[in-house]
């Protein structure tokens, strides 16, 4: 029994360090960046943000609309930080920590790597009382 309970603790232990690590920025390798499992999602939302500081440190705050009459859930979105040539120099998935209803919206605020340009796409997503998703 005690072994089957360090086992379950370990699991547990190492899942959310790897949920945790889902918000850290990564550094992509010119051809290896992200990108969106969500390929047309422009059709279903809108996403508008803009930069801003927080404690000194820059942060992107933005809002998320749904155009569509089905509820999303397990939002995430794709934050690019660009260069002045639109290359990617940064990037992170970050969780949107909530589903949004049908024609609704929801707020994020996430720090980012300071750049001239960031871009923000939706990463993934699924519907609910729809089926499917990305």
């Amino acid at each position: 029994m005690r072994a089957a309970g360090v086992l379950a603790v370990s699991i547990l232990i190492l899942g959310s360090a790897g949920c945790a690590s889902m918000d850290t920025p990564i550094v992509p390798k010119p051809g290896q960046e992200l990108r969106p499992f969500a390929v047309g999602w422009e059709q279903f939302f809108t996403i508008d943000w803009q930069p801003t500081e927080r404690n000194g440190r820059p942060t992107l705050e933005g809002m998320v609309v749904s155009r569509f009459g089905a509820s999303a859930t397990r939002v995430q979105l794709l934050v690019d930080a660009l260069d002045e040539s639109g290359r990617v120099i940064d990037q992170r998935v970050i969780w949107l920590g909530r589903s949004i209803g049908p024609f609704d919206r929801s707020e994020f605020s996430t720090p980012v790597t300071k750049a001239p340009k960031y871009r923000v796409s939706m990463f993934a997503y699924d519907w609910r009382d729809k089926g499917g998703g990305v």
